[in-house]
């Protein structure tokens, strides 16, 4: 009995010892572990929209009941100002509301965020960044794609054709190769681009020749661009009253009238570009005449100093406001390309006289703003010098950036 006794003892430890070992060798069931989900919607206002409506669709009535409403309004936000264009992007954990944005601007940014249950208001202060930088390209076409190429905006050009409107007619001057330079300030909003700043040099290299712009503000706090040897670029009138196009008839004594097929004198240039592009007056003065005039279509004519005269024909229609004896700005929009009158297409016919005898626009020689005051002429020298060392550093480097601000 003792020997099977211990041969059953024997045989219980060992089912036992086997069922240890097949527990320890059996993986043990993992609690599965679930992963939030979170959820974001996006929406533009539309117009017409009111903000609680928009909120309606996109929270629930209890995060609705006048929390984010009242914690929105006590961070200082004015619903009244709720824009088309505004957008607005909740984000939700489970269903559950996590956070709200509102944004009107890259500078103007709202959240309401949920904090160990209850509701904040947080108002996003952006990171601004201003880069000096210098842009420099070729021209393969026109200046306008030319600058657009190399991933500037129309604005941009806008702002370097007027420095050198004066002395470059962009129409007429340029050619394929032609080089320009722009040293700018560019600020950015959270690494996004958000506007120009100050143009601090600009220059045009060119088979017309080589053209500087330096900015210079004097101690009497008077700015103006000037080239190397302090001459403003400014003149008493500008030589185009377009920004863009191209001439198809030239300043002559005798030339064959396309319509009336008789050989006359064409006391202008004819600007070719399409109907509506805007036409600006060339300088300050007085319109003298506007209305219809014959062979011109509709017609303006201003008035300037120094006995100058301007006249803009064939125009599609006038800006409004315009009357006789108005005072006008340099570069003030007057109207826009048209083909009236004895017209064979879309242009602006433009005319110069000078003591009332027609004289060539291209060739006129206007005299220039005053320059840099002589008992400030060093101080201008010594801001050119600094500021070509950091061009000349710049153009040879292969870098863009100059500082972060």
């Amino acid at each position: 009995m003792l020997e099977f006794g211990n041969l059953k003892l024997g045989l219980s430890r060992t089912i036992v010892l086997l069922l240890l070992a097949i527990l320890i060798a059996c993986p043990k069931k993992r609690k599965e572990v679930v992963e939030p989900v979170i959820t974001e919607t996006k929406y533009v206002v539309k117009k017409g929209d009111n903000l609680e409506n928009v909120l309606k669709k996109l929270l629930s009535q209890s995060d609705m009941n006048g929390v984010i409403l009242e914690a929105l309004g006590n961070a200082g936000f004015s619903f009244k100002k709720c824009k088309p264009g505004d957008s607005i992007i909740v984000t939700k954990k489970d269903d559950e509301f996590l956070k709200l944005e509102y944004r009107k601007t890259l500078m103007d940014v709202y959240y309401v965020l949920r904090d160990s249950g209850t509701l904040c208001v947080a108002v996003k202060f952006p990171y601004i960044d201003t880069v000096q930088c210098l842009l420099k390209g070729a021209l393969q076409s026109t200046l306008y794609e030319s600058i657009l190429e190399i991933g500037e905006t129309p604005y941009l050009v806008f702002r370097y054709a007027d420095i050198f409107a004066w002395e470059v007619d962009f129409i007429t001057d340029t050619r394929t190769g032609d080089s320009f330079y722009v040293f700018i300030e560019k600020t950015f909003c959270d690494s996004v681009f958000l506007d120009y700043g100050n143009v601090k040099f600009a220059r045009y290299n060119g088979e017309l020749g080589d053209y500087y712009g330096i900015y210079y503000r004097d101690p009497d706090a008077h700015e103006d661009y000037y080239n190397l040897k302090g001459e403003s670029l400014r003149k008493s009138l500008l030589k185009s009253p377009l920004r863009y196009s191209y001439i198809s008839s030239y300043f002559s004594k005798r030339r064959f009238h396309p319509i009336l097929k008789v050989w006359r004198p064409h006391h202008g240039l004819d600007y070719v570009a399409p109907i509506g592009t805007p036409v600006a007056t060339i300088g300050d003065g007085i319109i003298t005449y506007k209305g219809w005039k014959n062979g011109y279509g509709n017609l303006i004519e201003v008035k300037h100093k120094n006995n100058f005269k301007t006249r803009y024909g064939h125009l599609s229609k006038f800006v409004k406001g315009l009357y006789n004896g108005k005072r006008l700005k340099m570069g003030e929009l007057i109207g826009y390309v048209g083909s009236t009158g004895l017209s064979t297409g879309p242009h602006l016919h433009f005319e110069m006289q000078k003591n009332g005898v027609a004289i060539n626009p291209l060739r006129v020689k206007i005299p220039r703003a005053p320059s840099v005051k002589k008992n400030y002429m060093s101080d201008f020298q010594q801001h050119c010098d600094s500021l070509l060392t950091v061009i000349d550093a710049l153009s040879h480097s292969g870098r863009e950036e100059v500082t972060s601000n």
